[in-house]
């Protein structure tokens, strides 16, 4: 457990096992603690680093902007990450890429899981009517978080993008977002990306990408997925049957198994 200083800030990360590196980056919501039953095996054959982003986990909280991707290369000097495979959930599969775009040199392959991007440029029709519904899911937490409070919303969000985790992961998930409310509660997100943002820069990504998405994920993220691997020149999409936006947690083994490919390249 170590703590690294960033401008106007520090972060927080951790290392496990020994072998080739992979750092994994969080879904948006949650910390370190996602990583939990991943970690068991993953470090039985490499050298695991998770952390934290700002306003998330054990990580300061920011009052400005602040670079999202030095953060993560600030992560890897630190903790001696000079290449790695970076897996990364949801918005963490936006900021591995958008390091990936930066730094092509330090990354061996980036394993984006349910990556999310927000709005389409240029939507399709597909695409266009799924953004509807998250906007609706969207429009609807904010109703929620505004009468019911931070426990409710965090309810109706994790039963919005997980319906397939068991019981217990569910539990996890809820208390993630409680224990991180603050990014649920920011009016303004303080971490910068390129610019412009990678989403509009997938044929331009030169490192080899493992696309992995789950037909129980909203279908707007699933599009993102199938997009990611149409424009990206060396991605590859597996989808993985009954999963969700966490497919660590809503089918592990399957989960495992991608990664596992993914990571003999």
């Amino acid at each position: 457990m170590s703590f690294v200083n960033v401008p106007d800030g520090y972060l927080y990360f951790e290392q496990h096992g020994e072998g080739p590196d992979v750092v994994l980056l969080n879904g948006g919501l949650a910390d370190v603690r996602m990583w939990s039953s991943t970690i068991e095996w993953l470090a039985e054959t490499h050298r695991v680093t998770t952390w934290d982003y700002r306003d998330n986990g054990l990580s300061s909280p920011s009052d400005r902007a602040y670079d999202e991707i030095a953060d993560l290369a600030a992560v890897m000097d630190a903790a001696g990450v000079r290449r790695a495979v970076l897996v990364g959930v949801s918005d963490g599969g936006r900021r591995a890429l958008g390091f990936a775009h930066r730094h092509p040199e330090r990354v061996e392959r980036v394993v984006a899981v349910g990556p999310s991007f927000g709005e389409f440029p240029d939507p399709t029709p597909a695409e266009e009517s799924a953004r509807v519904v998250m906007r609706a899911h969207f429009a609807q937490l904010a109703e929620i978080l505004e009468s019911d409070g931070i426990p409710a919303a965090a309810e109706h969000d994790i039963k919005g993008w997980c319906p397939a985790v068991p019981e217990d992961a569910h539990r996890l998930l809820v208390g993630l977002v409680l224990a991180n409310a603050r990014v649920l509660t920011m009016p303004v997100h303080h971490g910068v990306e390129l610019d412009p943002p990678v989403k509009h820069r997938f044929p331009e990504l030169t490192t080899p990408i493992s696309v992995l998405i789950g037909p129980q994920d909203f279908e707007g993220t699933q599009l993102w997925g199938h997009r990611l691997s149409t424009q990206a020149p060396h991605a590859d999409l597996t989808v993985l049957p009954n999963a969700d936006h966490m497919p660590m947690l809503s089918t592990p083994t399957a989960f495992r198994q991608a990664v596992t490919q993914a990571l003999r390249g």
